[in-house]
Parts: structure tokens; sequence; C-alpha cells
């Protein structure tokens, strides 16, 4: 495909601007150009902008990089493209009146390879707007016909990257294609068709084939001096942080990762390789700092900000076991809530019942490891109870979390419930360890926080106990949020009116659970 063939006036082209001043001047630049009216559509918010694709068809996106204060261009066109609601031959050309660094490198990111400064000048959103078009119409054409090969040979990756052989773009996506498949002797075969061009993908997979050999050092030096020359590559940057750490250079991997964090602090991958550095040199004070920029920075759109999110506060635990101060601790845990704090401004309503279910989950570990298990286990019931409700919605990462916390607190018949919702949603089973058999008083004693063993004492009428320690019981569940079941049983049982045997504590067979 080239240039010359691209008609502007059968195109459908939205665009995206919280501005209506700015986008109203797009569309009259876009008609200069050719563009027909009735094709372009302008739209002024995310809402908006996912109605319009919802309904229609386009093949060129023009979007703000500052949509809202708690969402970017680039997040909106991420969460596009996950929904498949547009398609591999749409293109995207961000804009935006900040030149920034980190503007620039963040929006050009992923799906999103071309990026103008407001205002736009009508020539260069030519340009940018035929590019982008080229571009995305040959990535869709190329990666049909990888589609339809089962395994690529050098011959046929050749004669696809002949076809488009002045395409940085194709070549890229050839490159990528054969680590992804982990075809890694085409891939060294077909470097040298690569030669002419210098771009990250090129590079990254020279030094990708070096380390491949045990060539680590070689790697370093290829990916090092490609970094020389483009200090600003965070994909050659974050490969070569990478081989530092494999090398035992951490303070060379923490200047390049802080670097690359620094100019895209809504990364969540990049929060975690920076945290796992900052946390092998010891400088827990840097990790804070990460941290909060994080926490100001993230995403609503990113999928992986709740398991980004748990590693850096695993991170920090692990250096509160290290603490035998008690205000280091203090400190600590305070550091930890403002983390918290800072991130729920950032985030949607839902997704701050998962941080707050983190949170809870967080607290109990720490509890844990200051020997206090019985506060821990409360924290832990909290954590689930966000969900009691609709257990699906349960983020997998808290269920992994939860079973073996479950398993040590004797809360058996949770656990198992647990273990059901996570083969549903990872559609892996689980199985569950078996246990010895104990009697009512072995477990009662082993498990002396366990609400189920507690419940069974209640219900089991053949149980003799005196009223105290029964007092004592009803106390201590009437403090702890119950699984729905439990709850409404407890509740009879008070009444004076309860079954004599204790329900499973959720219902399995409704519909949420499946």
């Amino acid at each position: 495909m080239t240039t010359g063939k691209i008609e502007v006036d059968n195109i459908n082209i939205l665009v995206i601007d919280d501005c209506s001043t700015s986008s109203t001047l797009i569309r009259h630049q876009l008609v200069a150009l050719g563009a027909k009216v009735s094709n372009i559509t302008c739209v002024n918010s995310a809402q908006e902008s996912l109605l319009a694709v919802k309904t229609r068809f386009y093949s060129f996106i023009v979007m703000d990089y500052h949509l809202s204060t708690k969402l970017t261009g680039l997040d909106l066109i991420n969460l596009m493209s996950r929904a498949k609601l547009i398609s591999d031959t749409t293109a995207v050309l961000m804009i935006s009146g900040d030149a920034t660094q980190e503007t620039v490198l963040t929006a050009l990111s992923g799906r999103v390879r071309h990026l103008l400064t407001k205002p736009l000048q009508t020539k260069a959103l030519k340009n940018k707007m035929l590019t982008a078009l080229q571009e995305q119409h040959q990535l869709a054409e190329v990666r049909h016909q990888l589609n339809k090969t089962d395994k690529l040979t050098l011959a046929g990756v050749a004669r696809l990257h002949k076809n488009y052989a002045q395409s940085v773009c194709v070549e890229s996506l050839l490159i990528d294609t054969l680590i992804e498949s982990k075809q890694f002797d085409v891939l060294e075969n077909f470097l040298p068709f690569c030669a002419e061009k210098e771009h990250a993908s090129r590079i990254c997979a020279e030094a990708f084939v070096q380390h491949k050999q045990g060539n680590i050092r070689e790697a370093v030096t290829i990916l090092a001096d490609y970094v020389t020359r483009n200090p600003l590559c965070l994909r050659a940057i974050d490969n070569l942080v990478g081989l530092y750490e494999n090398l035992g250079q951490q303070n060379n991997a923490s200047i390049l990762a802080i670097r690359a964090f620094e100019l895209t602090p809504s990364s969540s991958t990049r929060l975690v390789t920076v945290s796992r550095i900052l946390s092998k040199l010891g400088q827990v004070d840097r990790l804070y700092d990460v941290g909060y920029m994080y926490a100001s920075n993230v995403s609503s759109t990113d999928p992986h900000w709740l398991s980004a999110m748990n590693a850096y506060v695993d991170t920090i635990s692990e250096h509160f076991k290290t603490m035998s101060s008690t205000n280091d601790k203090k400190r600590v845990l305070l550091k930890l809530n403002e983390f918290c704090l800072l991130a729920e401004k950032q985030l949607n309503r839902s997704q701050q019942v998962d941080l707050a279910a983190l949170k809870q989950m967080m607290q109990c570990k720490l509890l844990l490891l200051e020997s206090r298990p019985e506060h821990a286990h409360k924290k832990l019931m909290q954590s689930l109870s966000y969900y009691y409700s609709v257990p699906s919605q349960t983020p997998l990462l808290l269920l992994k979390q939860a079973i073996p916390l479950m398993d040590f607190f004797g809360e058996f018949a949770i656990k198992r419930s647990l273990l059901t919702l996570v083969a549903a949603k990872s559609a892996v089973p689980l199985k569950e360890q078996s246990h010895h058999n104990m009697s009512e008083l072995e477990l009662r004693k082993k498990y002396p926080f366990s609400t189920e063993i507690r419940l069974r004492n209640l219900s089991d009428s053949n149980i003799s106990a005196p009223d105290t320690i029964l007092d004592e019981s009803i106390e201590f569940l009437t403090q702890r949020p119950l699984p729905p079941n439990w709850s409404n049983w407890l509740k009879d049982y008070l009444s004076g009116s309860c079954s004599t045997r204790l329900p499973v504590p959720f219902n399995l067979h409704m519909p949420q659970w499946r």
C-alpha cells in the first residue's frame, strides 16, 4: 500500500478532545484535507467516544492526550483495544498541548506511534494522518499473513520483509513475533536482513540473541551503546536494566530503572522493576518515593494496577520483617497508608473496593509478622467481606492470597468455597490438601480464631461447654464479618430459631459463582 492510494474522503474519522473549540478546528482542518463532514464525528469525553466506537467503524482517530484528571488518551485507546472496540486497521494520532518528555514518551507507546502538539498545523496533520493510515494497514496485512501460518520459516519471514522493505513497523512486528513464538533460530538468521535500519526492536533482538548464546556482556554493550545514542528509548532501557540485574550490577540497574520509571510513572511494570532493585540495594526511602509517584499517577484503565500495588506492598513488607524499632514499624504503616490514599483518588469506585480489600489483606499479613493473629484474622475476614454479595467479583490475586491464610486460621469451609471460585476464574482445578482427623478439642486448641469451629460448636448440641465459653464465642463471632449464610444462621441462633446444622458459608450454585 502506498501513500498515494489513501483516499481520505472515504474514511470515517473520530476526533476526541475535551475542548469543543479544539475539536471543531480539527474538523475544519480535516475537511480542508478532503474528508467529508458526514464522515467526521467529534466527541468531548471518554463516555461519548466509547459510545461512538460501539456504533460506527473508524479508520482514523485523533485523540487528545489530556482528556481528564483520571484518564489520558492513551488509557482510552488501550481500553478500546482490549475491548475490541477498534480494529487492527484503525490508525491513531495522539495530540497534546504538552510537549514534555513524560507526555511524549507515555503517549508514544504500544498502540500509539504518532503524536502532534497543539495547535495543529494542517500540513503536519496531513502527513501524520497519511503515514499512520499507511502503517496501520501494512501492519494489519502482515498480521493477517502471520496468522495464516502455523510455523514461521526464514523464507516466509524474509518474503514478508521484502514486500514491506521500507517499513520499520513491519520489520519490528516480524522480529517481535519471532521472539514471542520462541523461534530463535529463525530470528538469528533473519536479523542480518534488518541490518540497514537502527530501531529498538532490532537492537533489543540482537542483544537477546547474544544473551541467549551466553554472551551477556556483549548484549550489555549492544544495548548500552544504543541507549547512549537514544537516552529516551524505554524499551532498550528496560532490557538493559534486566541484563544489569542478571550481572548483579544493581547500582547501574537502579539508575536506568529510575530514569524509565520517572518518565512513565503510571507504568505498573516499571514500578515493580524499580521497587525490586531499590529493595536489593536497601534504599527504603527511595522505595517510598517511587511508591508515592506511582500512586499519584496510577491509571484506572491499567489491568495490572492491583498486582503492581500488591508487589510493591510485598517489597515494603520484606523490609518490615527486619525492623525491631516500634517507631520504624509505625513509619512503615503510615507510609503504606499514604500510598493507598493517594492511589484511591485515581481509581474508579469498583477499583477503590479492590484497593480497600487489598489494604485489609496487607494489614492481615503485617499483623501476622507482629504475632497478632487475632487481629490479623479479623482483617482477613474484612478483606473478603467486600465481595460477600457478589463473590465472583473477588480479584483472583486476593483469592490466591486468602486461601493459605484460611488454611492457617482453620477456615476450611471458606477455603473450599474460594478454591471453587479460583477454579472457575482460572479454569484450573485446585486440589484441597487433606487434613488429619482431629477431635473438636484439638481443633479448638489449634485454631482458636476459626469462625467455622466456633459456629460448629454452637450448632452441635452434643458438645458441652460452659456458658462463659459460649458467650465468648458469640461475642467473637458478632465482631467478625461472616459469610452470608453463616451470618444469617448466627442471627437465627441468637433469636432461638436456628437450624441445628451449620450451612455452607456461600451458596455455590448461585449464578454469581458461575
